[in-house]
């Protein structure tokens, strides 16, 4: 065993904060999950003392709180996706092939997951198991750099930390492919239609002038629920309020089409598309696919670039414009039979 020996393992819980054995497993690139608790110290003066008194140090919030970071792959996610929207769907389209769609929840609470660390002690040949009870998504963002592949970065907040939980042994689908940027594909205008249980979002005007792409979530969750006789901690997961959806793409100046949305504020579809490579049926790849039906582009104006190719770095927000079902949707096309 060596120090590289790290696991990040998830499942949804029934009842809030009541641990479930994970048995979802990422392969992450990076993690911050840590505590998130509240001290309260003591302020009484008393003759002869010049530190504060540790007898008057109390514990008054706990929790934990962090972010995960990993590379997107074609399987195994279901789970993790349904956690960030809050609705899903899986439907067999064909022998072997899947879709699932998720949507932004419209309810106050998004799904719990039990998630558990594997942190390896140094010399030992042991594994250390940090498990996050009742851990609820706070935001995400999804971003396909240039020349790069399909990212993700989750972010979380915890009822509780345990470490009396068993460590659960890590296991990962098979043939699990990565989506490059190869296979990256950008709609931006036109007439869109928005994807379904078993079909792609379709339509739309393809750009060929995108170099990177990036989508943040902030579910904006309230940060209420620390009640009387929760010991400290969250009696209820946070309530979702609006939230705030937002992104970016990086454009080469070939054309005014962007800038005239920029300058018109016009409503524009967007939707990214990202395929692996190897097929899960006959011309049928496993794929990601963002769609958005409404969105504003907010930033620059094209600028001279000192010779080199004149790019645009814009930022855009999305809305919901009242036409289609949802604001954001994800669609994922998987060999994986399940969420």
């Amino acid at each position: 065993m060596i120090q590289a020996d790290c696991s990040i393992g998830f499942k949804k819980e029934t009842t809030y904060g009541t641990a479930v054995t994970v048995d979802r497993f990422a392969e992450f690139t990076s993690e911050t999950l840590d505590f998130e608790r509240t001290f309260y110290q003591g302020n009484g003066l008393r003759p002869g003392s010049r530190l504060a008194r540790s007898g008057r140090r109390s514990l008054v919030k706990d929790g934990g709180a962090g972010d995960i970071e990993l590379e997107v792959l074609s399987k195994g996610l279901g789970t993790l996706y349904e956690a960030l929207f809050g609705t899903a769907t899986s439907t067999l389209v064909s022998a072997g092939l899947y879709q699932q769609l998720f949507t932004l929840q419209k309810t106050d609470y998004l799904p719990s997951l039990t998630i558990q660390k594997g942190i390896p002690r140094l010399g030992a040949d042991l594994v250390d198991a940090y498990t996050f009870k009742g851990a609820t998504n706070t935001s995400w963002e999804m971003s396909m750099g240039n020349s790069e592949v399909l990212k993700l970065k989750t972010s979380w907040t915890a009822r509780e930390v345990d470490t009396t939980i068993a460590y659960a042994t890590p296991s990962y689908p098979s043939a699990a492919e990565l989506f490059s940027f190869i296979s990256g594909q950008i709609v931006i205008g036109g007439a869109v239609t928005v994807p379904t249980a078993t079909a792609l979002a379709t339509g739309g005007t393809a750009a060929g002038n995108i170099r990177d792409f990036s989508l943040s979530v902030d579910q904006k969750l309230d940060d209420n629920g620390y009640n009387l006789g929760g010991n400290g901690k969250r009696s209820r997961r946070g309530a979702v309020q609006l939230a705030e959806v937002k992104g970016k793409v990086t454009a080469e100046y070939d054309s005014t089409t962007l800038r005239d949305a920029v300058r018109d504020q016009q409503p524009i579809a967007l939707v990214a598309t990202f395929a692996a490579a190897a097929d899960i049926t006959a011309g049928q790849k496993p794929t990601v696919q963002i769609t958005i039906p409404d969105i504003r582009f907010e930033g620059e104006l094209p600028k001279s670039n000192g010779g080199d190719v004149i790019t645009q770095a814009l930022d855009f927000t999305a809305f919901d414009g009242l036409v289609a079902a949802h604001a954001l949707y994800l669609a994922v096309r998987t060999a994986d039979t399940a969420l």
